[in-house]
């Protein structure tokens, strides 16, 4: 699966997509229609978007926004151009509620158009779906919304030229690589509050382009979130607050065992209330009926599993009450809060962890994150945390949290050029630094720098130095951001430095033993005549040069520490 990641993302580096035309009179009258006024930060992805599918390369954007910050719109935007250029889309949302939610929007928005747009989900007859891939095969059909229903083998597109995936957190890596592979050169943009910590990290370092959308619609209030034990006064006060102003509530609990205990629990709390469950193990039709009565306002407190957990967007529920709460993940929590406070009414979440057990210390940092970021626009630092926490995850795996060490950012980067250069009948060429253990400690304090992602980052940098000028660059910048260099980013710099070097050099590794130094080259080329002789006259006796298969320079240096003797002698060679 490794090796097929590699070359899918190989190929669209270098694939042709399609390259869009310019907007048309129809995208302008369609983008005039929409009822509210875009934020800078919509109109900014908007841009970045257009940019991308405008270009022959195929896209692979990564757009980043807060619940309710209208991201949909931006995706509508897409997929309307799209069609207009004769395309078709395929929209991927994970769960059946969410994707009967995003054909109604689609179909709402672009009722004024000839725009064909069709469900693909549980919710549709055999019938009815076979009768949509027909369709979809004989460009019958221009937009297509389902779940991963979509990336079955049935499906065959006439003209598929942009994906959009919707919350891709809920999605497994191989469905979310079938998809990309339908056609390796269409255009693909992901739609996420919270992106996993591999896809913010794919961003992070380049692979993908990213757009964020920080900026809160016009009169959205943060939620009011809150942690408290399990404790019936703490419930009843929150159902009867939401209650008195004609609101509603999610009471999520996320076992379908129990869930009609908890329902009659919170009927005995308060009795005026009507309470409906709502779960995916229900008869289609029955979750369907349930779903519609709660958007209708026919039924007060829903209690319901995590199939609320993804973009249902109903404006009068505007308090959320989560039971268990320490077992859900960070992005998971956050989906879920996201639920409420769409609108201009303060919404209330309430985090029930249970009062009886000690909480594992990983628990108690999601919740209190959560509790932390309740402010506006959060989603993009929540994604953050969950990266220091969970690290970035198996690369190019399947799993989808996990150290950073899996893969590595270098390894990642140099697959992918090997790769390329592979599919082009090129030389593959390797960027590799000698080795150089050397026992000294070498590493970025805490008090010097003190957040994870940023150390990362700048180790990420050294890692990456080719030359002695980036080291220099590096550390003017070290210098005016975090004050002076502290002795053990100084040595670690160094021995980046002498790696360097000696890779100019030809040298393919420099042993250290107590007071000697041993560089052996790569090739009886490395080490000429001139070089022989002014090492010689700069050191004497402390030097001894030896040829065999290869040569090698062996430094006696009692009095100096390695990394600084390497480099004087180094450099000297390097001047020749």
């Amino acid at each position: 699966m490794t090796e097929e990641l590699v070359k899918l993302y190989a190929s669209r580096e270098q694939a042709q997509g399609h390259a869009y035309s310019k907007d048309t009179p129809w995208q302008a009258e369609f983008e005039d229609a929409f009822q509210y006024e875009e934020t800078p930060d919509q109109l900014r992805a908007i841009e970045d978007l257009k940019r991308d599918m405008e270009r022959p390369q195929p896209m692979d954007r990564l757009l980043c926004g807060d619940v309710g910050y209208g991201k949909t719109e931006v995706a509508l935007r897409a997929a309307f151009k799209a069609v207009m250029d004769g395309k078709q889309v395929a929209v991927l949302a994970p769960t059946t509620v969410l994707t009967q939610q995003h054909y109604a929007t689609f179909t709402e928005r672009m009722a004024d158009f000839p725009v064909r747009i069709e469900l693909l989900n549980r919710f549709r007859t055999p019938k009815e779906q076979k009768d949509v891939l027909v369709k979809l095969k004989g460009g019958e059909v221009d937009i297509v919304v389902g779940t991963h229903r979509l990336t079955s083998k049935d499906i065959e597109f006439k003209e598929l030229g942009l994906v959009i995936v919707d919350e891709e957190q809920k999605f497994g890596v191989v469905q979310k690589e079938k998809l990309k592979q339908l056609r390796t050169h269409v255009d693909v943009l992901t739609l996420s509050a919270t992106p996993i910590p591999r896809t913010l990290h794919f961003s992070l370092i380049g692979i993908r382009d990213m757009s964020v959308i920080n900026t809160a619609p016009n009169d959205r209030l943060p939620i009011h979130t809150s942690i408290q034990s399990w404790d019936q006064d703490v419930i009843r006060e929150a159902l009867n607050r939401e209650l008195a102003r004609q609101g509603q509530v999610f009471f999520l609990h996320n076992r379908v065992q129990g869930i009609e205990h908890v329902a009659a629990t919170i009927n005995k709390l308060v009795p005026k209330a009507r309470v409906a469950i709502g779960h995916g193990q229900m008869e289609k039709h029955q979750l369907e009926e349930v779903m519609t009565s709660f958007i209708n306002q026919e039924i007060d407190v829903l209690v319901c599993t995590t199939i609320i957990g993804s973009g249902i967007d109903i404006p009068n529920a505007n308090t959320i009450i989560v039971d268990r709460a320490d077992t859900f993940g960070l992005s998971e929590l956050y989906q879920i809060r996201g639920r409420v406070g769409r609108y201009k009414h303060r919404a209330f979440a309430y985090l029930l962890v249970p009062g009886d057990r000690a909480l594992s210390e990983e628990a108690q940092e999601r919740l209190k994150a959560l509790e932390e970021f309740s402010s506006l626009g959060a989603g993009f630092r929540i994604a953050m945390r969950d990266l220091e926490i969970r690290g970035a995850g198996n690369l190019l795996g399947g799993e989808q949290s996990g150290h950073i060490v899996s893969v590595g950012y270098e390894t990642y980067k140099d697959l992918i050029a090997e790769c390329v250069a592979e599919h082009r009948g090129m030389p593959v060429k390797r960027k590799v630094l000698p080795s150089f253990d050397v026992s000294v400690d070498a590493f970025i304090p805490d008090e010097y720098v003190p957040t994870s992602m940023e150390k990362m980052s700048l180790y990420r940098r050294v890692g990456n130095a080719i030359s002695p000028d980036d080291l220099d660059e590096l550390m003017e910048e070290l210098k005016d951001r975090f004050g002076a260099i502290p002795a053990p980013v100084n040595r670690l710099i160094q021995v980046m430095r002498a790696r360097v070097l000696a890779a100019e050099l030809g040298i393919k590794e420099i042993a250290v033993s107590k007071d000697k130094l041993r560089f052996y080259f790569n090739s009886s080329g490395g080490l000429n005549g001139e070089m022989q002789r002014e090492l010689r006259g700069e050191y004497g006796d402390d030097v001894e040069i030896g040829f065999g298969e290869a040569p090698w320079i062996l430094l006696y240096a009692p009095d100096q520490s390695p990394a600084p003797a390497a480099i004087a002698l180094l450099e000297l060679l390097v001047e020749l």
